[in-house]
């Protein structure tokens, strides 16, 4: 197999004329520059230069293999340059973990505003913290602070639970049957389907226990999808209501195709940017800060 360095070499003695130029150049020693065009010429059996007291002439062999390589070369070259350059982009990829649903709600829309280079990895609460610990992500965005030694935590926003709707519900009869009777209001809300990702979930009991002073009302959802933004997508198309968290609702609200209704301030938790301390500078974690909190 051809040594990729080989060829390199070959290349810069082709343009130099020269081995001392090329081992220059190369920043190796003009022996080994030497060493490597002949070990490149034993291997493909042909001569590529002939030694002059000044300097080298390529033979026609050598002439067809520059005109093969060059190109590619190169390319090669330029990849190494991007990397090794100070100021050089790659070195700037900012790494951030986040559940699918809290990218596609909280963080989709703001990614281009945070770098030139973003890679994203969804995953759980608890794994994507391992993996800031471990330094295999910079940030992750997860509900609640986190206290590790190793890690910065930095409040973004709290989430509240709110009642969601197509713009084609009257929220303010709703509101105005509640505060005169809860019993009414309730039955107003069977009027409508109900779309839910799941049944059980937690915040959705702590929702009614603090609307209606009990674990759920008498509703049976009409459509059960096991994700929280794609029952939101799904109401968005469709007609009827649902419960949510306030940041996930937020982009269907600014688009006009769903509206939230908060009889009272619910608040579940809040989420929190969390970053590696090692790995992380002070002035991306502001910038990206900034970017989120952003009304």
């Amino acid at each position: 197999m051809i040594n990729l360095e080989w060829l390199r070499t070959f290349r810069t003695v082709y343009k130099t004329k020269s081995l001392s130029k090329a081992a220059e150049l190369l920043r190796i020693s003009q022996p080994t520059v030497s060493q490597q065009i002949s070990t490149l010429e034993a291997h493909i059996g042909q001569k590529l230069f002939i030694r002059k007291s000044k300097g080298v002439i390529e033979t026609d062999e050598g002439r067809i293999l520059n005109t093969r390589i060059a190109g590619s070369i190169e390319e090669l070259e330029g990849v190494e340059k991007l990397i090794t350059q100070d100021d050089s982009k790659i070195r700037t990829i900012i790494t951030i973990g986040i559940s699918e649903h809290l990218y596609k709600t909280v963080l989709c829309r703001q990614i281009m505003k945070i770098s030139e280079y973003v890679h994203i990895k969804f995953g759980q609460k608890q794994q994507l913290i391992k993996d800031v610990e471990n330094g295999t992500l910079l940030y992750a965005i997860v509900p609640d602070c986190i206290n590790r030694f190793d890690l910065l935590c930095f409040p973004l926003y709290k989430q509240k639970i709110v009642l969601v709707g197509t713009t084609d519900i009257n929220f303010k009869e709703f509101e105005n049957l509640y505060a005169v009777n809860t019993v009414q209001a309730e039955k107003w809300l069977n009027k409508y389907k109900w779309y839910a990702h799941d049944s059980a979930a937690g915040f959705i009991k702590l929702y009614w226990l603090n609307i209606f002073n009990k674990k759920r009302p008498n509703i049976i959802p009409n459509y059960i999808i096991p994700n929280e933004y794609e029952v939101l997508f799904q109401l968005s198309h469709g007609k009827g209501l649902t419960i949510a968290l306030d940041t996930n609702v937020a982009p269907f609200i600014k688009d006009g195709t769903l509206q939230s209704c908060e009889i009272e301030e619910i608040i579940l938790r809040e989420l929190v940017l969390i970053a590696n301390k090692n790995k992380t500078n002070k002035e991306t974690t502001k910038r990206i800060i900034s970017i989120l909190t952003k009304k």
